[in-house]
């Protein structure tokens, strides 16, 4: 466990430096990648956890959709101007190619296209007695794993704030992972959801929420201080950044139990072997997966200034 604890805030570190260059440099195209590259990975193990249960899975028809999906977040799509984040804008966003302007507006009806889109296509397989089995699970994995990363990397495009959008999610994250390991090491006495993942106690379930919301506090004070108070229709108060971190921790924590889930389901321990002693790429990203889309909910409904 020691040795997953080391990989795992290896990697933390290597993804923030992607951010932190692009940051640096003014723009999105490491995070482009990286998103590309953790999609398309994590795309692959979940077709192999489905094959061990000889589960119809269309990975082709899946990594197509994320090469899409993404490559129009990153080359056409506005960012999101929902609720706060409308104020959260500082600076002109610079459009790559001239295109019309409704076509830069349809991210949040993607889902509703491919909820069209894939039971037609699935109708087209010769295997009637898995179509059922095949629309939902392809659904299921666009839902899990290719939306929410193209979200996150959505919110990353707001002009002057992105950057910090996306910092608050990794450091909610990982600080509520960190928690839950060492308290739940510590003192943890009560299993959170044994069937699903031995290790996870209810304490260390508790404690991995109070270090999220310390992390959202700590990234947005530092986040404000950065960028002049640009992070302040967010963070009225303090306090409303450990609200969030709150929130961020419980979507982290369930898409931890969910890939936990998908790897039982399977008879496996680890969704692939990219790291040594760690284990693959949905290892690596399982608890950023709920994150973005419930962020994106909470800054299109939260107050803006009180």
């Amino acid at each position: 466990m020691g040795k997953r604890f080391f990989f795992g805030f290896s990697m933390f570190f290597g993804l923030v430096g992607v951010l932190a260059l692009d940051h640096l440099l003014g723009v999105t195209w490491g995070f482009y990648a990286l998103a590309m590259v953790m999609t398309l990975g994590g795309i692959h193990e979940l077709a192999r956890m489905f094959r061990f249960r000889a589960l119809p899975l269309d990975a082709p028809l899946l990594a197509f959709t994320a090469v899409l999906l993404l490559s129009y977040v990153q080359l056409i799509a506005d960012p999101p101007r929902l609720g706060v984040l409308s104020e959260l804008w500082h600076g002109d966003f610079q459009h790559l190619f001239a295109v019309p302007d409704s076509w830069r507006s349809f991210m949040l009806l993607i889902p509703l296209l491919v909820a069209v889109l894939y039971p037609l296509i699935g109708l087209g397989n010769k295997d009637v007695s898995n179509i059922s089995a095949r629309i939902t699970n392809n659904l299921g994995v666009f839902l899990y794993l290719i939306f929410p990363i193209a979200i996150i990397l959505w919110l990353r495009r707001v002009p002057g704030t992105g950057e910090w959008l996306v910092y608050f999610l990794l450091a909610a994250s990982r600080l509520g992972d960190v928690g839950a390991y060492l308290m739940g090491s510590a003192i943890g006495r009560h299993k959170l959801i044994p069937y699903l993942s031995a290790g996870k106690s209810v304490e260390g379930a508790v404690f991995g929420l109070i270090f999220s919301a310390a992390g959202g506090v700590g990234i947005t004070l530092w986040g404000n201080w950065a960028t002049g108070g640009a992070l302040q229709p967010l963070v009225v108060h303090w306090w409303y950044g450990a609200v969030i971190g709150l929130f961020v921790g419980v979507a982290a924590q369930a898409g931890d139990l969910v890939e936990s889930g998908f790897k039982r389901a399977a008879g496996i321990k680890d969704s692939g072997h990219l790291v040594p002693s760690f284990g693959g790429v949905m290892d690596i990203i399982d608890n950023f997966m709920l994150t973005g889309p419930l962020l994106l909910v909470l800054l299109a409904m939260w107050p803006a200034r009180v």
